[in-house]
Parts: structure tokens; C-alpha cells; sequence
């Protein structure tokens, strides 16, 4: 349509003025036609909508009715530049930068309200497994979000871009070259990341447990995307690197069902066979009918021989996972087992040394010779 034909009065204007209106005019219109459009789209669309919604039990339609009120507001931008340009007559070259960009808004709306939507309704554990199948750790659903989201707004700027006649290959292969010198600097950071998966994903521990590695022993206080915060037994906070404990034996102590005791009794030399077994079968008696102690565990034997000692080797399994629990049991076993051996009439035995000092027969009859030379010897002069 051409304005002189819609405004026919701008014929007996001067032909600037004519100029300058053909060159105003439009882009008034597109302005108005926003304005009524998004009066529409709030006054019309939204407000029965809301009132419908608000009817349900649900947050979720009401979430994702104000999550889609934006995206909306952009694409009818978009579609008002596009509506603009078969309205009126414009040059080719401004149509066409016209529809290009609306294209662009009206793809930009759309992948903006898969992200808004993306945000309210996220990974859900329980909706993941019914969906695929599979189940995820909770811990894992923020970091899984985050990456879906990036995915979702990269494969939007793509075709945004695509639609501006940019090249995309090439724009991917030079990205592909800085991102190589990016992941250079940044592969300590990439490996904590993935290694924050694998914790999440093996959940070889959790926050609260208490855990040991080559390097440090602690309580697990926070499992974060780049590193890990420890506890110390002296109240020192450690931060390890993700990559550096999923590279580490650790040994998860908070998930033992029971404990192991084991112990090595020594008992001195002057200890009879028959009183080392009463001992033994006593201790045996006694760890069988001890409660939280597995009976089919427990090893008491007579084994060794040793430099200054006899030795007997207790082993069981407490079935207890709490330390202070397991530590308690320890000590009344300890002082049952003292109580044994006092009635027997035992003596525990500590490491020593007996020195025997033996004279050769050689020594002695030089002994003796310097004795006798002694007493042949003049007693010296009395003043």
C-alpha cells in the first residue's frame, strides 16, 4: 500500500515533507500496531487465561502462564515488523532487513519460552524415571539443569544467527579453535565439573558421612561443582578438588554395618598349657555371648610364639556402625578380658630383654693365674 494512496492530503505537501513521512509513518504504525497488539494479547488473552488457571489446584499452569508472558510480548514484536512491511510499501532492502529481524524475534520468543518453561517444570527425579527409565540422584538434577538450559539457549542463538545470514560453520569452527585455548586454561575447572558428576552419580559419599583418604579424614560437609569441603577431626576445613577425590581411594567409614574388633593378647612365659586354654575358651565364652557381638565371627586362638611372649589372637565382628558406640563395646570387652585374666592368675606380658653373662674357661684360669701370681707377691714396706 502506498501512504500517498492511504493519507491522500500528504499529495499537496511540499516533497520533503512527502519524504519524510513515507520515511516516519511506518515505523509509527509498526509502534502502534505493538501497542494494540500487547493490549490484546493482556486485555483479551491473558486475563481469561489467569482467571481459568487460577481456578486449578495446581501452581504449575499458573507458573507457566507467567512464564510464557514474556516470550509472548516478544514475538508479537517480531510479528508486528513482519505485519509492518505487507502493509506498507517499503524499499526491498528495508523489507527485507525488516523480516529478517521479526524472523529472528519470533525464533528468539520461541527458544525463550522453552527456557521459561524449562525453568518451572526442571529435571524431577520421579518425572525423569517414568519419562526415560532411568533414575538420577537429586544432588545431580541442578547441575543437569544448568546444562540442559546452556544447550537450549546455544541451539537458539544458532538458528537466530542463521536466520541473520550469518555463517554458522564458520562461526562454529572459529568458537571451536578459542574454545580449544579456552579448555587449556580451564581443563582443571572442566575435570572438577565432571568429576562433581561422577561423585554425584557413584554417590560414593554424601554430606554428613565421615570418609578417609590417602590425605585427609573428615565429615563431609559440602559436595560443591568444582570441589569438596571437609571437616578435619581437629576442626580444620579442608577444600579438595572434585577431580582429586575421584581419582583417590576413599574409604566411605560411615557406611560400615559393623566394626572389626581385633587384638593381640600377650601373656608372659611362665603361663601353663592349661592356663592358656582356660583363657582362651573364656575369652571365646565371653565374646559369644557379648550383645551387638556376631557370634559366628568371633576367632580366639593361641598363635604365635613371640621373642618375649605368648600370643593370642582375639578377632570379631561388633555389629555397630556408630565409632562411639563400637568404642564402648570395645573398652567393656577390654575390661571383661583383664577380669579373666586376673582370676587365672595370668600376667600380661610387655616387650623385654634377659642379658646372661656366662665366663669361658679360658677367662677363668687366667683369673685364676693372676691370682696366684697376687698372694706370691712381699706385702709392701710398713712405716
Amino acid at each position: 500500500m502506498d501512504l500517498l494512496d492511504f493519507l491522500p492530503f500528504l499529495r499537496d505537501q511540499p516533497a520533503y515533507i512527502q519524504t519524510l513521512a513515507k520515511d516516519i509513518f511506518p515505523f509509527l504504525a509498526a509502534l502502534l500496531l505493538i501497542v494494540i497488539l500487547r493490549w490484546l494479547l493482556t486485555g483479551i488473552l491473558l486475563r481469561p487465561l489467569r482467571a481459568l488457571v487460577g481456578r486449578s489446584s495446581s501452581d504449575i499452569d499458573d507458573r507457566l502462564l507467567e512464564a510464557s508472558v514474556s516470550p509472548l510480548r516478544l514475538a508479537v514484536i517480531g510479528f508486528s515488523l513482519i505485519l509492518v512491511t505487507f502493509v506498507f510499501a517499503f524499499d526491498i532492502q528495508v523489507k527485507n532487513i525488516a523480516v529478517t529481524i521479526g524472523r529472528a524475534l519470533l525464533i528468539s520468543a520461541l527458544f525463550f519460552g522453552v527456557v521459561r518453561w524449562f525453568e518451572v517444570l526442571t529435571l524431577r527425579p520421579d518425572a525423569f524415571a517414568r519419562i526415560t527409565g532411568w533414575s538420577i540422584p537429586e544432588r545431580l538434577l541442578p547441575f543437569l539443569n544448568t546444562v540442559v538450559k546452556f544447550l537450549i539457549i546455544a541451539l537458539g542463538v544458532i538458528f537466530v544467527l542463521q536466520e541473520l545470514n550469518f555463517d554458522v560453520a564458520a562461526l562454529i569452527a572459529s568458537l571451536g579453535v578459542v574454545g580449544i585455548g579456552i579448555s587449556l586454561a580451564s581443563q582443571n575447572t572442566v575435570s572438577n565439573m565432571f568429576g562433581f558428576a561422577a561423585i554425584v552419580s557413584d554417590n560414593p559419599f554424601k554430606v554428613g558421612d565421615f570418609i578417609r583418604t590417602p590425605d585427609i579424614t573428615g565429615i563431609v560437609e559440602n559436595v560443591g561443582v568444582r570441589s569438596t569441603r571437609v571437616r578435619q577431626l581437629d576442626q580444620a576445613l579442608i577444600t579438595v578438588p572434585n577431580n582429586a577425590l575421584t581419582d583417590a581411594v576413599v574409604v566411605n567409614l560411615s557406611r560400615m554395618a559393623k566394626r572389626r574388633l581385633d587384638v593381640t593378647l600377650t601373656f608372659t612365659y611362665s603361663t601353663s598349657a592349661d592356663q592358656m586354654r582356660q583363657v582362651v575358651a573364656k575369652i571365646r565364652e565371653l565374646l559369644q555371648s557379648t550383645d551387638d557381638v556376631d557370634p559366628e565371627s568371633v576367632i580366639v586362638h593361641f598363635v604365635d610364639f613371640d621373642a618375649s611372649s605368648l600370643n593370642v589372637r582375639v578377632i570379631a565382628q561388633v555389629l555397630l556402625s556408630d565409632f562411639r558406640e563400637f568404642i564402648a563395646i570395645k573398652e567393656a570387652v577390654f575390661l571383661d578380658i583383664m577380669e579373666i585374666v586376673e582370676s587365672l592368675g595370668l600376667e600380661f606380658a610387655f616387650p623385654s630383654r634377659s642379658l646372661y653373662i656366662e665366663s669361658t674357661p679360658e677367662s677363668a684360669a687366667d683369673q685364676a693365674q693372676a691370682d696366684e701370681e697376687d698372694a706370691d707377691d712381699p706385702a709392701p714396706d710398713q712405716t
